[in-house]
C-alpha cells in the first residue's frame, strides 16, 4: 500500500518551550478520488483531519487500512478520541477488523480493538500505534524552516482520563506518609527549607522542602483512582482554528494558549477549603522548527527535530487553605486540548504538529489560614532537539539561562506554620499522525517543575526558598500519560484486547536545569 504526492502548498510549523517544532508542506486542490479535501483547513478537515492519499514512495503495513472520503467519512469521535462513527460506506471501510490499522485521517489512526454496525454507522473503536506500525518505508523532511501558524484547537470535553490523585509518598514502615520528600522535587538541596508539612492524609510529612509540597508522590507519578464500568461517552466538541481554549475538571477550570509568543496554561482551583490560581508560560519568540525522518523496513533509522526560538518561563502562583493541614491538593491534570499546526501531506501522508500539556499541582499547607504567593520569570534561549541516527542519540538542550525575576525574591504569605507549593508543567511538541495523547512520530518536551516554600510567620525570622528544575525528554513513536494509559487499558478490557504501552521504543531524556535559589536572610536559621 502506498500514498500520493501533495505538490505546492505553504510550509507550516510549532514550537516547544524554549522551542517547538515540526512542519511541512500544505497541500490545497480538490478531493482526490477516493479521499477527503487536501486543503487543511477545509472545515472537514479541521474537525476531524486531512486524508492521506497513495504515494508511490511510500509504503505501508500489510495490515494498514486506508480507507476513503477523510474528514467528509466521519460522522462523530468519542470524547475520549476511541470510538470513530463513519460512513460504513466509505471506500475500504469493509475492510476494516480487529487486528487491522484504520487510517481514515491525520486524527483517525489507530490498531484496530473493536468494529460494529450501530444504526445507519459503523463505529470503530482503536487504540494507539506506533509511526513503524503504520509506515514500513518512506522519508519525510522539511525542505526549511517553518514558522508556527494558525494552531486547530481539538477539545476532549471531560473524558475520564482528565484528571487523577497523586498517591501518597510510601514510608519507611511501608504505609503512606503525609509529604513528598524534599529530595524528589526541584530545589530539595536549598538552604532554609521549612519542614514539618502535612500530606493528604492530614499526618505530618516529611516537609515541604524547597520546592517541595507534601502531600504527593514526586513529580510524573500518577495513579488513577477507582473506575467503575465505562458510561456512555459523549462526542467530542467541534474542533475550531484557534489559539486558545478552556476545560473544566472538576473545581479546576484551565485556559490555555497556544503558540507565536508561547504556550501557556492558566488554572483556577477553588473548592470551598483550598484555592489556587495561577499560570505557567513557555515563552516563545519567532519560532522556527526542522525535521528529518526515515523508516526502512518497519525501523526508524534516522530522526533528526529541532526547533529555534526559546525565549524561557514565566510563573505566577497563589494558594490559600482554610483548612490546614487537615487536606492539600496533589492533583496530576492531563489537559483535555490540544493544539495542531496542519502540514499538509508529505508524500501523501497528512502530518500535524501538535503541542499536549499535562499539569500537576500540590500544596503543603501546615496550618490553617496559609497563603503563598510566587511569581518569577528565567530566560533560556537557543535550540531545542535531537539527532538520531541509528543507533545514537544526540540531544540539542538550551542554554542561555539568566534571571529575569527571582521567584525567591517574590514569594510572600502569611501562615504560623511552614507551606510550600509545586507546579510541574509538561509541553510535549510531536510532529506526526493521531491525536489527543496518541499522536504518533517525532517528539520533544519540556518539564518544568517550580516550587516555593516558606516558613512559619511565628518567628521573628521567615526563610523563604524556590527550586526550578527543567527536563527535556525526546523520541520517536508516541508517549502518554500513565493515568491514560490506565484509563484507555480499562475500557478496552471490555474488547479482551491487550493492554497498550505508556511508551513508544525510542527514546530519552536529559537535564536541562536544576536551580535551588538562594534564600535571604543569610542567617544560620535559613542557611544550613
Amino acid at each position: 500500500m502506498r500514498t500520493n504526492h501533495c505538490a505546492g502548498g505553504r510550509w507550516l510549523a510549532v514550537v516547544t518551550v524554549l522551542a517547538v517544532l515540526a512542519p511541512a508542506a500544505a497541500c490545497s486542490g480538490d478531493r482526490p478520488p477516493g479521499g477527503g479535501p487536501t486543503d487543511p483547513y477545509h472545515a472537514d478537515a479541521v474537525r476531524y483531519g486531512l486524508a492521506p492519499q497513495p504515494h508511490p514512495d511510500v509504503t505501508y503495513q500489510p495490515d494498514v487500512v486506508l480507507v476513503g472520503g477523510g474528514g467528509a467519512a466521519v460522522r462523530s469521535v468519542t470524547d475520549d478520541g476511541l470510538t470513530w462513527r463513519i460512513d460504513p460506506d466509505a471506500e475500504r471501510a469493509g475492510d476494516l477488523a480487529p487486528g487491522k490499522v484504520m487510517f481514515l485521517t491525520s486524527r483517525a489512526v489507530g490498531r484496530v480493538v473493536d468494529v460494529r454496525r450501530d444504526g445507519g454507522d459503523l463505529a470503530v473503536t482503536i487504540g494507539p500505534v506506533e509511526l513503524t506500525e503504520v509506515i514500513r518505508d518512506g522519508t519525510f523532511r522539511t525542505a526549511a524552516p517553518v514558522p508556527l501558524d494558525r494552531p486547530i484547537a481539538y477539545s476532549a470535553g471531560t473524558p475520564s482520563w482528565v484528571a487523577a490523585d497523586l498517591p501518597p509518598e510510601p514510608t519507611p514502615s511501608g504505609g503512606t506518609g503525609g509529604g513528598t520528600s524534599g529530595a524528589d522535587l526541584p530545589g530539595a538541596d536549598l538552604p532554609g527549607a521549612p519542614s514539618g508539612a502535612s500530606g493528604t492524609d492530614g499526618r505530618p510529612g516529611a516537609g515541604a522542602g524547597a520546592g517541595g509540597t507534601g502531600g504527593g508522590a514526586p513529580i510524573g507519578r500518577t495513579r488513577l483512582a477507582p473506575v467503575r464500568a465505562p458510561a456512555p461517552r459523549p462526542p467530542a466538541p467541534p474542533a475550531r482554528v484557534a489559539n486558545q481554549q478552556s476545560a473544566q475538571a472538576g473545581a479546576l477550570k484551565l485556559t490555555t494558549e497556544c503558540c507565536s509568543e508561547g504556550v501557556t496554561a492558566r488554572f483556577e482551583h477553588d473548592d470551598g477549603e483550598i484555592r489556587m490560581t495561577g499560570s505557567v508560560t513557555l515563552l516563545l519568540k519567532k519560532p522556527t522548527a526542522t525535521f528529518d525522518l526515515a523508516i526502512s523496513g518497519g525501523t526508524v533509522t534516522r530522526a533528526e527535530f529541532s526547533v529555534t526560538g526559546g525565549a524561557g518561563l514565566r510563573v505566577a502562583v497563589k494558594a490559600a487553605t482554610s483548612v490546614g493541614n487537615t487536606r492539600n491538593l496533589a492533583k496530576s491534570l492531563v489537559v483535555p486540548t490540544q493544539f495542531s499546526i496542519p502540514i499538509g501531506t508529505i508524500l501523501g501522508v497528512p502530518f500535524s504538529a501538535t503541542v499536549d500539556q499535562l499539569l500537576e499541582i500540590k500544596t503543603a499547607f501546615s496550618a490553617k489560614d496559609g497563603r503563598l504567593d510566587a511569581a518569577g520569570e528565567y530566560a533560556l534561549s537557543g535550540a531545542i532537539g535531537y539527532g538520531y541516527h541509528r543507533p545514537y542519540w544526540g540531544p540539542i538542550q538550551p542554554g542561555g539561562f539568566q534571571v529575569r525575576n527571582s521567584l525567591t525574591n517574590s514569594i510572600t504569605g502569611i501562615s504560623i506554620g511552614a507551606s510550600g507549593l509545586l507546579v510541574t508543567y509538561d509541553v510535549k511538541f510531536t510532529v506526526g499522525i493521531g491525536a489527543l495523547g496518541f499522536t504518533a512520530g517525532v517528539y520533544v518536551a519540556l518539564r518544568a517543575s517550580v516550587g516555593a516554600s516558606l516558613g512559619s510567620g511565628a518567628g521573628l525570622i521567615v526563610c523563604r526558598g524556590a527550586g526550578l528544575g527543567v527536563h527535556m525528554r525526546y523520541g520517536v513513536s508516541y508517549s502518554i500519560p500513565k493515568v491514560v494509559a490506565d484509563v484507555v487499558n480499562f475500557f478496552l478490557k471490555v474488547f479482551k484486547t491487550k493492554p497498550i504501552r505508556q511508551r513508544g521504543e525510542l527514546g530519552d531524556e536529559v537535564v536541562v536545569l536544576k536551580r535551588a535559589e538562594t534564600v535571604p536572610p543569610n542567617v544560620p536559621l535559613c542557611v544550613v
